[in-house]
């Protein structure tokens, strides 16, 4: 750990180095992040979404789904795009949800983390989806929402207040975010509170663990 420094200056440039350091360190993390937690939706409750709809018509919208994500990965954003727009107002609304959640998740890949977190928003609103997606919603629209506009840090706090406990199921990601939100407060104090509680949960995944640690240790530098 550093010397402590009295020199005013001093503190202030090595306290925006540390920030700088975590803010690098969050923009290598936060994707590792975000594609855990899509690839749930995709492979895992996306099931849970569509069972109760017709056969046929999930069928077609199931397809449908899938042929806009062979798109994007093949690199067509934009027809990608336009599938998933129809999706969101014509399929079931399990599929729809999915389609919304896949055309964020495009849009932040894109850039366009403005409208982004817009859309999650509109998911973690949805009173009629499974709260496990409108939690993931809310974790999701948080990290474009930093990414947007650095100045909702506040509300981005406020917004994962509920998700940080110790039994919730994205508090590990919840508390990684609200980490950063706190660091573009100036607040790093607060960041360390929250690394360290995933770096002493010891239900957390190994991974989740050791990212903390490190983190913790760039900002003791």
């Amino acid at each position: 750990m550093a010397e402590p420094t009295h020199d005013p200056l001093m503190q202030e440039i090595e306290d925006e180095l540390r920030q700088e350091q975590m803010k690098k360190m969050w923009a290598v993390y936060g994707k590792y992040v975000i594609g855990i937690v899509v690839a749930v939706v995709i492979t895992v409750a996306g099931y849970q979404g569509w069972q109760a709809y017709d056969a046929s018509r999930k069928q077609d919208a199931t397809d449908t789904l899938l042929g806009a994500a062979t798109l994007a990965q093949n690199g067509d954003n934009a027809a990608a795009t336009d599938i998933l727009s129809k999706l969101e107002s014509d399929a079931p609304s399990g599929v729809a949800m999915l389609a919304k959640m896949r055309k964020a998740g495009l849009q932040a890949e894109t850039g366009d983390a403005a409208a982004a977190a817009d859309l999650y928003a509109t998911v973690a609103a949805d009173t009629s989806a499974p709260k496990a997606f409108r939690e993931l919603a809310t974790i999701l629209g948080a990290v474009q929402s930093l990414e947007a506009n650095p100045g909702s840090a506040q509300s981005v706090l406020d917004s994962l207040a509920p998700l940080r406990g110790e039994t919730d199921t994205w508090r590990h990601a919840a508390r990684e975010i609200s980490a950063a939100a706190a660091l573009e407060l100036g607040n790093t104090e607060m960041a360390r509170e929250f690394l360290q509680a995933n770096a002493l949960d010891g239900r957390a995944p190994g991974g989740v663990r050791s990212r903390a640690q490190e983190l913790l240790q760039a900002l003791a530098r």
